[in-house]
């Protein structure tokens, strides 16, 4: 997954280690909740969704664009 720094006002993404859980979360949910979908990768979406703390209408959402419905 490639860093792209929309949406990400907040904080240098430059020192974001996408390596550690912790930080994919929160970059994954912060991408998500702000709308910028084109940055994610499907593979990293479809392992990390069932951790992601977001609105479950947003997560059904999500898992029914990566199962193709």
């Amino acid at each position: 997954m490639k860093k792209s720094k929309n949406y990400i006002w907040d904080y240098d993404i430059k020192n974001l280690d996408l390596s550690k859980e912790e930080a994919i979360l929160w970059y994954l949910k912060r991408k998500i909740e702000y709308g910028d979908w084109q940055a994610l990768d499907r593979k990293t979406l479809k392992k990390y969704l069932p951790k992601l703390k977001i609105d479950r209408y947003l997560k059904e959402i999500l898992i029914s664009f990566l199962h193709g419905k």
